[in-house]
């Protein structure tokens, strides 16, 4: 449909083989007179007509384009929030990382001093609270 929208050839119309949009400096006159005939109002009609269609094309194109350019910006705005994101949550995961290490340094410190102090009391095991002359009889027989 708008194969020759970006093309200002493609509109010149058949039907008004005099028409062209000169420069505004590139009118030429003798004896004050245009080389070119004027146009009659059925052709002017049909010019205005067609200019006016070109207008409702390139301001729909426009429009398509302006659409266009606005879903590029909320997609790159969306993308730098993406950014901003991401770096707080990693930088909030650095900090817990952080913590987590010096936690595990600090446990691993306590550790070591524990294994290196002497033992201050030795555990009592099972059997050393066991009578060793009950060890061998059943628990009904002894009362």
């Amino acid at each position: 449909m708008f194969d020759g929208v970006l093309h200002p050839d493609a509109y010149q119309s058949a039907s008004l083989p005099g028409f062209r949009q000169p420069s505004p400096g590139s009118t030429s006159s003798i004896n004050g007179s245009n080389l070119e005939a004027p146009l009659s109002y059925e052709a002017l009609a049909a010019q205005n007509t067609m200019l006016r269609t070109r207008v409702s094309e390139l301001e729909f194109i426009n429009g398509l384009f302006q659409g266009r350019v606005r879903e590029l910006e909320g997609g790159e705005e969306g993308t730098r929030r993406l950014e901003l994101q991401t770096r707080a949550t990693e930088a909030q995961l650095r900090t817990e990382l952080e913590e987590i290490r010096q936690r595990e340094a600090d446990l691993k410190r306590r550790l070591d001093e524990y294994e290196n102090d002497e033992p201050r009391h030795k555990k009592m095991r099972l059997s050393d609270m066991v009578d060793e002359s009950r060890a061998g009889t059943p628990i009904g027989l002894t009362e």
